[in-house]
């Protein structure tokens, strides 16, 4: 490429070295100045418009890299194929797009490119992300300020309060300000941090601005057209980093506020404690603007979003269990159910026609369960017993037994990793291939609920709360439920990321949408839904089954 620009065209076909210096985007070549004057006059290239090479050098490399001809061919670019989103040259046509309707003439698609409504609009957005950017970076500094001003307040606070006792709380008094510095810092770190990734994404807008701007001024209309693409999609990222601030609460304003102890002037003697710091958040002021939702340029086709409004679900049969209190179930490959009774400590495997198959006895509780087709594995949780059990479903016997030091309650299974619900331990994993246990989230959760993943999501019911993270723990989404659903403890997603709930105390069943914005409380009832305790969904045939605690289960086709 560096020669290509250095060296005269013209010259190096003729096996002479001359450097050019302006550069031809119609020839896709440079020219020294001899070769300058000709192309000026001729007949054929008189038209073109030429820069200086120096100006042309300053568009970025991969824009330089772009080819005007078809590397296949050798030809240069004379159709855009808009079912393929690609230029062609005449030989590409007759060779793999005959069959192509939109085809169009690519000086016609170019034409006015720099003008157009679609570069334009990358402009616009370039400013756009580069305002909130700032704006955001701006709100964090002054959170910074104002956690400061909020620690010398709370300084003097606690000075005051130290002159009203005795010497016997000096020791308190150190101990508070530790916290407080702690707290300030801690702040701190993660608000310079974010401030840090801001800054690195606004020298990302500025190199894009500049960019753009140079691409305008000396690129030519196929370049720039071509190049519209790779900016787009930068700036795409950019947006979806912004949302995902809000999304995440990374913009929440921390205070620092300090509160006193009523009651220490009368407890001098006994008073271990002068306060607390406290550490408090506020929505963020920032509004972020977006010309996103006021207009209706797309350029990259858009994934529709699944939702939860057209979703119907038709009971196809009802099924007798044998249980009293069934905790667990879920669907085999070729249609048979599994159930597990907490109360008989027994799991029952139903033919597709509602008949028992067979029992396994376990020995102990059986709470949970969760099928691992690949290995042919069931895995089966204990509740208080705090094991896990692997049975063969191949030969029915059990193949090891994972002892996990608290209650384990909801399974669920991923990429060789198990994550269960344990109860007052909170969300834990277990790696398969050395049984170790490790906490993934620091929550009391409640007993007998389940667990669910889906893609690299982790799904779990946190008392009044659906909560959706990823596979590390980290939040992605909350939402809460208690206003039309109590007593949550069955939960399973579909292939779309929908999240279904069952309310065993308001005897219904939810479902959630992906992003956890949207709920819709599915109309069951009449089927006989009571006291719902667990759900399975069967992604591969589009059925959800739901289990009462007693006497029955029911299982529905899920069509959208």
């Amino acid at each position: 490429m560096s020669s290509k620009l250095t060296l005269c065209g013209v010259c190096e076909y003729r096996n002479i070295n001359k450097l050019s210096v302006v550069w031809c985007s119609e020839c896709d070549e440079g020219l020294c100045g001899e070769c300058k004057e000709h192309h000026a006059v001729s007949k054929g290239t008189r038209e073109h418009i030429i820069v200086q090479i120096s100006e042309y050098q300053k568009l970025p490399f991969n824009i330089l890299k772009i080819t005007q001809t078809c590397p296949k061919h050798n030809e240069k670019y004379v159709i855009f194929c808009k079912k393929h989103d690609c230029p062609c040259c005449r030989r590409c046509v007759t060779e793999t797009h005959d069959n192509c309707r939109e085809l169009n003439v690519i000086d016609d698609v170019i034409q006015n490119v720099k003008s157009s409504n679609a570069f334009l609009e990358i402009e616009q957005m370039l400013v756009e992300v580069s305002d909130n950017l700032q704006r955001i970076r701006k709100g964090r500094q002054d959170n910074i300020q104002s956690l400061k001003e909020n620690k010398t307040n709370i300084e003097i606070q606690i000075k005051e309060t130290r002159m009203l006792i005795n010497d016997h709380l000096d020791k308190l008094q150190e101990i508070l300000m530790k916290e407080l510095y702690a707290a300030e810092e801690k702040e701190n770190k993660k608000i310079s941090c974010l401030i840090s990734s801001i800054q690195e994404k606004e020298r990302e807008i500025t190199e894009c601005q500049t960019n753009l701007d140079n691409i305008k001024q000396h690129a030519s209309d196929l370049q720039t057209f071509l190049a519209m693409k790779h900016i787009q999609q930068d700036v795409t990222n950019n947006e979806s980093f912004l949302e995902a601030l809000l999304k995440e609460d990374k913009l929440n304003h921390v205070i620092i506020s300090f509160e006193k102890e009523n009651t220490f002037e009368s407890l001098l003697t006994t008073l271990n404690k002068m306060g607390t710091i406290i550490l408090d958040s506020s929505t963020s002021d920032i509004t972020l603007t977006s010309r996103k939702n006021k207009q209706a340029h797309i350029m990259v086709p858009m994934t529709p979003v699944a939702t939860i409004d057209d979703l119907k679900l038709t009971l196809k049969q009802t099924v007798k269990t044998d249980g009293k209190y069934i905790t667990g179930c879920s669907l085999l490959p070729d249609g048979r159910m599994i159930f597990s009774c907490y109360s008989s400590h027994n799991i029952y495997v139903m033919k597709t026609d509602g008949s028992l198959d067979f029992t396994l006895q376990t020995g102990s509780n059986t709470s949970h369960i969760h099928f691992i087709e690949d290995s042919q594995k069931l895995i089966v949780t204990s509740g208080p017993n705090k094991s896990i059990t692997t049975i063969n479903m191949k030969n029915r016997k059990t193949e090891k037994l994972i002892q996990c030091g608290s209650s384990v309650y909801g399974i669920a299974h991923n990429n060789g990793q198990l994550f269960y619900n344990g109860y007052d331990s909170g969300l834990c994993v277990v790696s398969l291939d050395d049984d170790s246990v490790t906490q993934l989230v620091n929550v009391e959760l409640r007993s007998n609920s389940s667990i669910a993943t889906w893609s690299d999501q982790l799904y779990y019911i946190n008392y009044d709360s659906v909560v959706c993270c990823d596979l590390q723990g980290k939040l992605k989404w909350k939402s809460e439920i208690k206003p039309f659903l109590q007593g949550a403890q069955g939960i399973t997603v579909d292939n779309q990321g929908r999240v279904y709930v069952s309310g065993f105390i308001s005897h219904n069943v939810v479902v959630i949408s992906p992003d956890g914005n949207k709920h819709r409380v599915l109309p069951l009832e009449k089927d006989g839904i009571k006291n719902p305790q667990a759900l399975f969904f069967d992604r591969t045939n589009n059925k959800l089954l739901v289990a009462n605690i007693t006497k029955e289960a029911f299982l529905y086709d899920v069509s959208s």
